[in-house]
């Protein structure tokens, strides 16, 4: 196990690290294959097309070198002294290169220059890769795997801030001092290079290194362990396929665009695609490394991938749209080439376990350097092999170079399909985080976050949680989660109230601990988020904390269940229901039971609608009744209101209820339509009157004889059920009703009738009204 390095010692090797890169970078673009190393090599030095790719090669092939830095560590026992003596070499060799432009600017054999710079860069690169594994294995033993995409995308787009400034002056002063000059303008950044380079090793010296608790063991398992992981070895070959497909033509693409006798754009061209898809490197590395921890690494690795979809546009390049064509290229590059070469980095060391890391990290190195060592060889010879192929296709006139530049696309897509067979084994589905990235709220959500991370007021937290909504806020769960934990109460609520508009496992779990912890704040504001989710598997907390002496709790959790609805959580609310609880829980249980449907409820929520205390719940009772019976949420219209509009729609509802039951009276029986116009009238009239009880005597004797004549002896409510549920509870509601309120009814009230509470006459005639309105609502819909 690693020893971890303390907050203090942490920040400082952050910053250190991400001076050190800028450093890196500036060496990197002058002294390595890059788009200006390729132009002062094949344009002023004269290499051939397969000469430069026989340095690719030889540079390639050296990650087998990456083997010794097994043994190395395995002898040695640190990482970081290997690292540092290995690179110091590695960069100073590189200072050669400077040598050779100075010397051929002089009138030195530019082909000796070649041969020397080939030899030099490749004893350069064998250093680096024998030291480079414990580089890699340092800084992942520094940097805790939770926060290392993030980071080391922070980092990557300062270093891109460095290298678009770099390549800007590199390239402004190419251009300044073009033809012989140029030679002499090369040896001075080369020289400027191969002085960063070193001194982004030296830099690193005050860096500590993790040391494990016991020096590593080596023997031949240790050192084979790699490949016999299935999973690691496929994703190297992947990798390595993919810069082998990339290779074949991305040596060659900066000298075609710059050389006259091709496209002919002045050099300042390069610069300006440098910078335009470093900008946009810069400005999108944050976010894919956000992406990469909260994902994981593959899907970004294979969208990174695609980054060849851009090169598409080097097949119609002609000098007469280049201006066009050059920066669409470099846009494309600019957003996926972070997610591509940063992100296979990462996954690399996600893939590779930590007691064997070093191992691991120079077995990839080596198998990616190995497989695309070719890449620029083939490339530079089927360049040569195909020089007099020509088709002209309208303005285009397809050369060697496109037949290249198409092959190395489509093999690139394949690769993709073959980083998609990897099993990384926590990562999203590819097609998920392309959803997710392609909605227009992944960027406030991605805003949201970094300013959720910054934020040191309580009240900014909150606001800035209530903007986290939909699928697209998944990015930001681990966060939001993090927030439920935090000292402020609101805080802690309003992440709650975040996870409870995310739909994902994650929310889910992480309010269910929240509801189930005695000692939480948040308990009520996590039992409603649950309901707001939807996820079945809260059921059993939400049902375990309905016994709980918290009413507002109780109450949180039953609107919970009624939100989720599955067949479980039916059947305990009607339990709840049907227990003795307050006249409160019975409304919100009643709501509940009607909001999923539960119709054998009505017989509980009728007799509680009797008992009722207040207006307020006897109508709180009556509307679930109602949603019920009718349409949900359509009876609510009719008890509430000023009332001049209640008097209105009580009109308007009538009206709906004597036209229904005049149209089933003509159907049954025209003789008798005139008599049974009378009795609507009477009823009108007495609710219009705020005669209740009457009314509803009235319309207990109308619904007698209605039931009567439409089923003769069936009209007992517990016939009619069996006939029609609904038809039945309503006939037993009115029934009772006229029994316990007015004392007037058809026939002796029915066993199993709940007895009156103690009411005044001003209960009555509420009670009254509403089951009155209950009844023809049921009638005028029915």
């Amino acid at each position: 196990m690693q020893k971890q390095l303390t907050q203090t010692q942490l920040v400082r090797a952050m910053r250190i690290s991400i001076f050190s890169g800028a450093s890196s970078v500036v060496w990197q673009l002058v002294c390595s294959i890059q788009p200006l190393f390729n132009v002062f090599f094949q344009n002023y030095l004269g290499a051939s097309a397969a000469q430069l790719g026989l340095l690719v090669t030889i540079i390639q092939f050296m990650g087998i070198f990456q083997i010794l830095g097994i043994f190395l560590y395995g002898w040695i026992g640190r990482k970081k002294p290997i690292f540092m003596i290995g690179h110091v070499v590695h960069r100073a060799l590189t200072a050669i290169i400077a040598f050779i432009a100075f010397y051929v600017a002089r009138g030195g054999d530019s082909q000796r220059g070649i041969v020397i710079i080939i030899v030099a860069m490749g004893l350069s690169w064998a250093f680096a890769n024998a030291t480079s594994a414990c580089w890699w294995g340092w800084v992942a033993d520094i940097f805790p795997e939770s926060m290392r995409g993030s980071f080391f995308m922070r980092r990557s787009s300062v270093i891109q801030i460095v290298n678009i400034i770099w390549f800007f002056i590199a390239s402004t002063l190419l251009d300044i001092f073009p033809g012989s000059s140029a030679l002499t303008v090369y040896g001075v950044i080369c020289s400027v290079g191969a002085v960063a380079g070193l001194l982004d090793i030296v830099s690193q010296i005050v860096t500590p290194e993790p040391l494990p608790d016991s020096k590593p063991i080596f023997d031949a398992s240790t050192m084979f362990e790699p490949l016999h992981n299935r999973s690691f070895v496929g994703f190297a070959a992947a990798i390595g396929f993919a810069i082998f497909s990339m290779n074949l033509v991305g040596p060659f693409q900066s000298p075609w665009i710059v050389n006259p006798d091709r496209i002919g754009a002045p050099n300042t061209w390069l610069g300006i695609m440098q910078m335009l898809s470093q900008f946009l490197w810069v400005l999108c590395a944050p976010f894919w490394g956000t992406i990469m921890d909260r994902w994981g690494r593959k899907p970004v690795v294979i969208a990174g991938t695609l980054l060849v979809i851009g090169w598409t546009g080097y097949l119609v390049l002609t000098p007469g749209n280049y201006f066009i064509i050059l920066p669409l290229i470099a846009v494309v590059s600019g957003i996926l080439s972070p997610a591509f070469w940063e992100g296979s980095n990462q996954m690399m060391l996600s893939l590779a376990p930590e007691k064997n890391r070093v191992a691991y990290v120079a077995w990839y190195l080596a198998i990616v350097g190995l497989v695309s060592a070719p890449g620029s060889l083939v490339g530079g010879l089927l360049s040569d092999a195909l020089a007099g192929f020509s088709v002209v296709l309208g303005p285009v006139t397809f050369a060697n170079f496109h037949v290249i530049q198409l092959t190395s696309i489509v093999l690139c897509v394949l690769c993709a399909f073959l980083v998609s067979r990897v099993n990384e084994g926590s990562e999203k589905p590819f097609g998920f985080v392309i959803s997710q990235i392609t909605n227009p709220q992944i960027i406030r959500t991605f805003q949201n976050l970094d300013s959720l991370g910054r934020s040191g007021s309580a009240e900014t937290k909150t606001d800035i949680l209530r903007t986290f909504d939909g699928k697209s806020a998944e990015l930001a769960i681990r966060d939001i989660i993090e927030k439920l934990d935090d000292p402020d109460t609101a805080v802690q609520e309003e992440a709650a109230r975040a996870l409870g508009r995310i739909p994902s496992p994650h929310s889910a779990e992480a309010l269910i601990l929240r509801l189930l912890d005695p000692d939480s704040d948040i308990r009520i504001s996590a039992a409603r988020a649950l309901g707001k989710l939807g996820d079945r598997r809260a059921v059993g907390a939400l049902v375990g904390c309905l016994w709980e002496p918290n009413e507002e709790l109780q109450k949180a959790c039953v609107e919970a269940l009624a939100d989720i609805g599955d067949e479980e959580s039916i059947g305990h609310v009607l339990a709840f229901l049907r227990e003795n609880r307050s006249e409160r829980l019975k409304q919100v249980t009643s709501s509940a039971a009607a909001r999923l449907g539960i119709f054998e409820a009505a017989g509980d929520i009728f007799p509680n609608l009797l008992a009722a205390r207040t207006k307020t719940a006897r109508r709180q009772f009556a509307i679930s009744l109602a949603n019920l019976l009718g349409k949900p949420d359509e009876f609510y219209q009719y008890v509430t209101g000023s009332g001049a509009v209640l008097q209105k729609r009580h009109q308007k509802l009538f009206d709906r209820f004597e036209a229904n039951m005049l149209e089933v009276r003509l159907r049954k029986d025209r003789k008798k339509n005139r008599s049974k116009i009378d009795e609507l009238v009477s009823l009108r009239k007495a609710l219009e009157e705020d005669r209740n009880r009457d009314a509803l005597a009235l319309l207990d004797s109308f619904c007698a004889r209605l039931f009567d004549d439409l089923f003769g002896e069936y009209a007992q409510p517990e016939v009619l059920c069996r006939i029609d549920q609904k038809l039945g509870v309503f006939s037993r509601i009115v029934r009772e009703s006229a029994v316990m309120l007015t004392g007037k009814s058809r026939a002796v009230a029915p066993a199993g009738t709940v007895e009156p509470s103690v009411k005044s006459d001003t209960d009555a005639e509420d009670a009254a009204r509403i089951v009155v309105l209950l009844g023809i609502y049921f009638l005028s819909v029915y």
